[in-house]
């Protein structure tokens, strides 16, 4: 379905904050960004599991939260015409980029992408580490051209991740990511603690191979 806005400086115009849809960050003026631009209702699961990586990982993080109780669909704007500002300014100067997306899918499957060679070489070890299935993205959510805005940090190379609905309903322990079941933190799996271990390993990783 085509987006019904063509970036998100014209969504921000048309819609209401706290409304529609809300903004939150951490900004630890770090090196790392992990972020969710499609996070609340509009790719149910993507906020938690950006959050939680962002925790344990000390990162820096971003997500914009689909509100609304129905129709969040409607404020999906892909990440080639992302130019929200706040995140703009926040992803600029960091050397790790990493974006958590959802698409459909009935078998747990993480689609990696994105221009990261050497992230994603370590995320796709660390996924198959857990037994989870890792494919490439398709070219439509490749997360590989420049103007992506996961590839607008300082290295012009970030990595997206493509998460099927059955891989993100497993990280919430009644198989469900409706509003009240993703924001209950005791309804979080075992596999979603490991889920967010492996992106911190990986990143981790990927970092001390640049020092080396």
């Amino acid at each position: 379905m085509a987006d019904k806005y063509k970036s998100m400086t014209e969504l921000e115009a048309n819609t209401n904050e706290n409304d529609d849809w809300e903004i939150e960050t951490r900004d630890l003026e770090g090196d790392v960004i992990i972020t969710a631009i499609h996070g609340g209702g509009i790719e149910p699961g993507t906020t938690e599991l950006a959050d939680w990586t962002a925790q344990k990982g000390n990162f820096d993080y971003f997500t914009f939260k689909g509100m609304r109780s129905k129709g969040n669909e409607e404020l999906h704007v892909t990440s080639r015409h992302y130019d929200e500002p706040v995140l703009m300014e926040m992803i600029k100067p960091k050397s790790k980029a990493v974006a958590l997306h959802g698409c459909v899918g009935e078998t747990p499957i993480v689609y990696i992408g994105g221009k990261d060679q050497q992230l994603i070489q370590e995320m796709t070890h660390q996924f198959e580490q857990l037994d989870i299935k890792v494919d490439q993205a398709p070219e439509r959510i490749s997360g590989a051209h420049d103007d992506n805005i996961i590839n607008c940090c300082q290295t012009g190379a970030g990595v997206q991740l493509e998460l099927t609905a059955e891989l993100r309903k497993m990280c919430f322990e009644n198989h469900k990511y409706n509003k009240k079941s993703r924001e209950n933190e005791s309804n979080r799996s075992q596999f979603m603690d490991d889920f967010t271990d492996a992106m911190v390993n990986a990143i981790q990783n990927a970092k001390q191979c640049l020092k080396n």
